[in-house]
C-alpha cells in the first residue's frame, strides 16, 4: 500500500508540474541518483553540451543513503527531478531511477534518454531479473531512447529495459572517451598497484560479499607486508563499512566513490573483481584482470548473465582468497588473448568522439520535436 501511494503522489506531482509550467524546449537535463556530481556518462556528455549556447543546461545530482535521513532527501530530490522533467525537452539518466517508472502517460514533449553507466552485457540487470518484472513498479519504463556502447549490448538493453530495438542508438559510452583520449600511459611507479572492486549485491547484513572481501583482505594482509605493493579497494556506495574487518595496513586503501574506481584503471597494474563490468572497461590496458567470486553457481542461479561468464571471459574463476593470491601475479598468453578479444568487442570507436555521438544524438531529436 506504501509503495501504491507513493506511485500515485509521484505520477500526480508530474502531471501537475506539467499542467502548470510549460516545456522548454531548448532545456536539457542531467540527473542523477549514483553521486553528488557528475561523473562518468553525464559528465562526458555535459563537457561537450556546455559549449552549445542554445541549451539550457540543468543539473541535479544526489546519492541515496539507505537511512531515514536518505529517504527523505530521495523524496525532496525526486520532486526536484519531475519538476525539471516535467518541464525540459530532453531528460538524461545513468542509472535506475525510481521517480520515472511511476509516471503514467508521460508526455511525448519530455524525452527520457537512458545512458546506463555500465558498458557490455555480462550480469543480469533490470527486466532482465525475474522478481523486477513482477513488480508494482514498471522499472526501466518511460525511456524513449537509450544509449548504446556497442552493437552486442542491443540485445542486453532490449531484454532489461522496456524499450524496443529501434530506440537502442550505437554511440560508444561517454566514458570511455577519458581511456581512449589517454592512451595506454606507461607506470613509471616501482610500487606494484592494484583495484579489487567487487559487485554490489545486496548489501544486508547477511550478504555473503562481506565474507568473501574480508577473506581477500585479511589473506591479502598476511601474505604482504612490505611497501612495495598497493591495494585499492573500491566498494559500492550502499556497501556499510562497518561490516568490512579493520585493516591497519598503509599498503591497503578502502573507498566508495564509483569515480575514483575509474579513474585509478589507467595506474594500476591488476584489476581483482568477481562479476563488475568494470573488467570491460580495464581490458582497454590489456593488463592483468583476475576473478575472484567464490559464489559463481549462487550468483549465477540467483541473479544470472547474459552469456556463459566463465567461457565469454575466458579466463580461470578463483573461489578462495588463497587461490587468487597464489596466482596473483601470473599473467599467461592465454589469458592475455582472451583481455584483447574483450577489448576488441567492448571499444568499437577508439576515435574519441563517444561523447559528441551522444550530443548530436540529443540535439538531432530535439530539433526534429521543434519543426
Amino acid at each position: 500500500m506504501k509503495l501504491l501511494l507513493l506511485k500515485k503522489t509521484i505520477n500526480f506531482l508530474y502531471h501537475f508540474f506539467s499542467f502548470l509550467f510549460p516545456t522548454n524546449k531548448n532545456k536539457i537535463t542531467l540527473c542523477t541518483n549514483r553521486s553528488d556530481s557528475l561523473s562518468g556518462n553525464l559528465k562526458n556528455i555535459y563537457q561537450v553540451m556546455q559549449s552549445d549556447e542554445e541549451l539550457q543546461i540543468k543539473i541535479v545530482c544526489f546519492n541515496y543513503h539507505r537511512s531515514l535521513r536518505g529517504k527523505i532527501n530521495y523524496f525532496w530530490y525526486s520532486i526536484i527531478s519531475l519538476f525539471h522533467l516535467a518541464t525540459s525537452s530532453v531528460f538524461i539518466i545513468d542509472d535506475y531511477f525510481f521517480p520515472i517508472y511511476c509516471i503514467h502517460n508521460k508526455k511525448k514533449q519530455n524525452q527520457i534518454i537512458q545512458v546506463w553507466h555500465a558498458i557490455g552485457h555480462l550480469k543480469k540487470y533490470g527486466l532482465s531479473i525475474k522478481k523486477n518484472k513482477e513488480s508494482i513498479i514498471n522499472h526501466h519504463s518511460n525511456y524513449d531512447w537509450v544509449l548504446a556502447n556497442a552493437e552486442s549490448d542491443r540485445f542486453a538493453l532490449v531484454d532489461s529495459f522496456a524499450i524496443s530495438p529501434d530506440k537502442v542508438i550505437i554511440t560508444g559510452a561517454p566514458r570511455l572517451d577519458d581511456l581512449t583520449k589517454l592512451g595506454s600511459p606507461s607506470i613509471s611507479d616501482t610500487k606494484i598497484k592494484l583495484l579489487y572492486a567487487p559487485t554490489y549485491r545486496t548489501a544486508k547484513n547477511d550478504d555473503p560479499a562481506y565474507e568473501y572481501i574480508n577473506n581477500f583482505l585479511a589473506e591479502f594482509s598476511k601474505q604482504f607486508t612490505d611497501e612495495s605493493i598497493k591495494l585499492y579497494v573500491s566498494l559500492h556506495p550502499y556497501f556499510k563499512l562497518d561490516k568490512i574487518i579493520e585493516v591497519n595496513n598503509s599498503k591497503i586503501e578502502i573507498f566508495q566513490d564509483t569515480s575514483r574506481s575509474s579513474s585509478l584503471l589507467s595506474k594500476v597494474d591488476c584489476l581483482i573483481t568477481d562479476y563488475s563490468s568494470l573488467l570491460l572497461d580495464y581490458s582497454f590496458f590489456e593488463k592483468t584482470i583476475k576473478i575472484y567470486a567464490p559464489d559463481y553457481e549462487e550468483y549465477t542461479n540467483s541473479v544470472g548473465f547474459f552469456v556463459d561468464y566463465q567461457e565469454y571471459l575466458g579466463l580461470p574463476i578463483y573461489k578462495t582468497a588463497t587461490d587468487l593470491i597464489n596466482r596473483l601475479f601470473e599473467f599467461p598468453i592465454k589469458e592475455k588473448e582472451c583481455i584483447q578479444r574483450l577489448k576488441q568487442e567492448n571499444f568499437p570507436f577508439l576515435d574519441s568522439k563517444n561523447s559528441e555521438r551522444a550530443y548530436l544524438f540529443v540535439k538531432k531529436i530535439m530539433t526534429e520535436k521543434s519543426k
